[in-house]
């Protein structure tokens, strides 16, 4: 499941009704003066949150009277809320043997259904709830959990989509929604990242993430190998030169603008750039000129190049610090001096708000782009899916882009471009939903919990190089979520991850054993813990954890390698075999195959530990060999 909900336990309404379903005998008079003692007191204990002791009474009920439904239903719910998945599911069954199409039992055992990593079955459950009843919010968004969960990542997003417009301010729906653009932004770029490695594309994706955080060095150094492989790549040139403006190595970002220009003497994104930097180098009518220009070939362009409109800033707090010292005065200075200047052209209004906004004056750039006059400017209607969704971009439309990205790909599956583009729109989107959750609820939960996921995000998609320096807020925001929400799903698992991931057992531990008492088939929270006992050697205890988690998502790698280890310090060399081959097509870092050659040789298998010791030589070599490559690579030369 790739995002929780703080799904309150309820009391269905009208559940329970006695009148004219008990016999009129005497005899019968004192069973129903049992069933409903014994169900007034299940009520009692749900509200007071004893489980237990209600479940003891629903099947108290039961025994007296076995064919009521609606104690089903309630039994089911209290199962739901102990996170016994299973029992609850078959409760909910029964319920709806006894009584079909009873209000709320498709919703309930739909979510039952994603408990148990049921998605399909649970899908055609949560639409009959929705069609039961449309405003039915949770229905609405275990829906799109569901969706998410078979791999239908355009149609879950849909459907959150959806719920989040009937219910526009609901904090639930608005971190759902942007957990959920966010983390199909993270999975989109680290598909297209394996699809393209050793390409120009993979170089400017790493470079632009890194620009995105502030890491200058390894931005330039994957921007210039981007250009050495594909000379021709604008985007490369243009980014690039934006990395070097914000170090102040003003002609070093010219040379790149001016190939750009070269590249592309129409493109107003080159234009509009070296129009600004030449504002800087104290080339004003120069800089006019080129901004002008750049206007007068696409507006909506030349803006965005520009940072414009000012909008909100959740982005760049999260990612890093602001502008180095040396730029901020460059670009005073420039404004003042335009600002001096009696003489009035469009681009003027432009650059004023370009270089406050570069500054850091968000007051001063805001004055002068509402001076800017509105665009006039629309795409024809012969122009492609993929031009109107390059102009929606631009235009930070960006839920616009999306549709006319998806319309383009549905005709062009391979084409990569268009596929980052769809990535970046929905980061965009995940991020909007981020500034309208701290409008909506600034002291929700919901706001630390999802900057620990922006955190989060930007330390996975930076791990192979090292990029961890974001987990410490990571945490920081995740033990603010447990401090107000302690029993909610799935943030114990990130504070366990994120402790283990650091090597600190001795917190990563608790908080994986919590998170499994609040959802026992939680895959990851399964394969973490096992691999903690693992490494402690509590082999016996970490094989069942370890073999739950790849019940529940087969495609856990890293787990059939814990698993392999946990067999072979057991002794138990064929189950150890079996496991450690399974995880060999997955071994990045020769790990899999050096335990396989452990345990071979423990069988006396001589000959074939050799060769998979020798496999383990040549994964390392290629790993170093590529690690010397990215070093290269992030070398950036001063200029």
């Amino acid at each position: 499941m790739f995002f929780t909900l703080s799904c309150r336990f309820l009391l269905l309404p009208g559940v329970i009704v006695f009148a004219g379903v008990l016999l009129p005998s005497s005899s019968a008079q004192q069973a129903g003066s049992l069933v409903q003692q014994h169900f007034l007191a299940a009520q009692q204990d749900q509200q007071q949150g004893l489980l237990d002791a209600a479940v003891r009474e629903y099947k108290a009920v039961l025994q007296l009277q076995p064919g009521l439904p609606e104690v089903y239903i309630n039994l089911g719910l209290v199962y739901y809320a102990q996170a016994k998945f299973e029992e609850s599911a078959e409760a909910l069954k029964t319920a709806n043997k006894l009584r079909p199409g009873m209000r709320g039992v498709s919703l309930w055992l739909g979510i039952d259904d994603v408990k148990l990593h049921r998605p399909a079955q649970a899908a055609a459950l949560l639409r009959e709830a929705i069609r039961q009843d449309p405003a039915d919010k949770l229905a609405q968004t275990w829906l799109g959990t569901a969706l998410w969960d078979v791999g239908q990542t355009d149609a879950a997003l849909l459907q959150l989509r959806k719920a989040a417009a009937r219910f526009p301010d609901d904090p639930d729906l608005l971190f759902a929604l942007g957990e959920a653009y966010g983390k199909a932004a993270v999975q989109q770029t680290e598909q297209l990242l394996d699809e393209s490695s050793g390409t120009a594309l993979s170089d400017l994706i790493y470079g632009t993430t890194y620009a995105g955080e502030r890491e200058w060095t390894k931005a330039e150094g994957h921007l210039r190998r981007a250009i050495e492989r594909d000379p021709r790549l604008l985007d490369a040139h243009l980014e690039l030169a934006a990395v070097l403006l914000e170090q102040t190595r003003l002609p070093a970002a010219q040379e790149q603008l001016e190939q750009a220009i070269a590249l592309a003497p129409q493109s107003a994104s080159a234009l509009a750039r070296d129009g600004e930097l030449l504002l800087l180098m104290q080339q004003p009518a120069e800089g006019l000129s080129r901004i002008q220009k750049a206007i007068e070939i696409d507006r909506s362009e030349a803006l965005d190049a520009l940072g414009l409109p000012i909008e909100d800033r959740v982005g760049r707090n999260v990612t890093g610090d602001e502008a180095g010292a040396e730029l901020p005065p460059l670009c005073r200075e420039a404004a003042r001096k335009l600002e001096a200047d009696p003489t009035y052209s469009p681009a003027k209004d432009v650059a004023l708000a370009a270089l406050y906004a570069l500054a850091g004056d968000e007051d001063s750039a805001l004055q002068a782009y509402r001076r800017i006059g509105p665009a006039r400017s629309s795409p024809s209607p012969s122009v492609s899916s993929f031009a109107k969704a390059v102009m929606a971009m631009h235009q930070h439309r960006y839920d616009d882009a999306e549709t006319l990205l998806l319309s383009w790909l549905g005709t062009h599956p391979r084409d990569r471009m268009a596929r980052y583009d769809i990535a970046l729109a929905r980061h965009q989107i995940s991020m909007a939903q981020v500034a309208r959750m701290i409008e909506v609820a600034p002291d929700s939960y919901h706001v630390h919990q999802m900057l620990g996921q922006l955190y989060a995000g930007l330390t996975m998609a930076n791990e192979a190089y090292g990029g961890l320096e974001e987990d410490d807020k990571a945490i920081a925001e995740y033990l603010a979520v447990a401090a107000a929400r302690p029993n909610l799903p799935g943030v114990h698992f990130w504070l366990g991850h994120l402790y283990w991931k650091h090597g600190d057992a001795d917190h990563a531990l608790p908080e994986l054993t919590r998170e499994l008492e609040l959802d026992p088939g939680h895959p990851e929270a399964n394969g973490e813990l096992g691999a903690i006992l693992v490494a402690q050697g509590r082999a016996t205890e970490a094989i069942p954890h370890l073999q739950l988690a790849i019940r529940g998502m087969p495609d856990l790698w890293p787990a059939y390698l814990q698993l392999g280890r946990a067999y072979a310090i057991e002794k138990n060399y064929a189950r150890a075999e079996e496991m450690l081959k399974r995880a060999l097509a997955h071994d990045h870092d020769g790990s899999a195959h050096f335990q396989l050659g452990l345990v071979l040789r423990a069988e006396g298998k001589t000959v074939q530990a050799a060769q998979v010791f020798a496999q383990v030589k040549a994964i390392k070599n290629e790993r170093m060999a590529a690690s010397s490559a990215a070093d290269a690579g992030n070398q950036g030369v001063k200029q």
